[in-house]
């Protein structure tokens, strides 16, 4: 049954995310972040949350929550590190709300794939220069 409360929770969480993601003002590191997808995710199954709130939620920010949710999905799939890691169990979160049929990546918004590789504590320092425009720190 979906609760007010639950769609509060989705909010807060979501923002949470986005601050960290997508923002400088958030606090979470890149273990932190993919653990608040996995929160996320649990969330939403448990709301039974309605189709609107996926483009709603977040419609603002860089990415809204249904792009989020793709964008982690596929940067996942590629970056994951087994089966025993904490990527893999998130991206099997994600999976349990989207599923990518027969696609091979993200077709239009790439933000949080992008925001998701600067995060990354595997990214090069050279692709991490890229994506943000800022030179390589020595």
């Amino acid at each position: 049954m979906k609760t007010k409360s639950g769609d509060k929770n989705i909010k807060r969480i979501y923002k949470v995310i986005a601050n960290s993601l997508f923002k400088t003002t958030g606090k979470l590191s890149y273990t932190r972040l993919l653990e608040g997808i996995h929160l996320l995710c649990t969330e939403l199954l448990k709301t039974k949350t309605s189709e609107c709130v996926y483009s709603t939620v977040g419609e603002s920010e860089e990415a809204s929550l249904g792009d989020l949710l793709i964008g982690t999905y596929w940067y996942l799939s590629d970056w994951h590190g087994g089966q025993d890691s904490l990527e893999y169990r998130t991206l099997c979160s994600i999976g349990r709300i989207y599923s990518p049929g027969m696609a091979s990546g993200p077709e239009e918004d790439v933000a949080a794939y992008e925001c998701w590789e600067i995060e990354s504590p595997y990214t090069s320092p050279e692709r991490r220069s890229l994506l943000t425009g800022k030179p390589i720190e020595n």
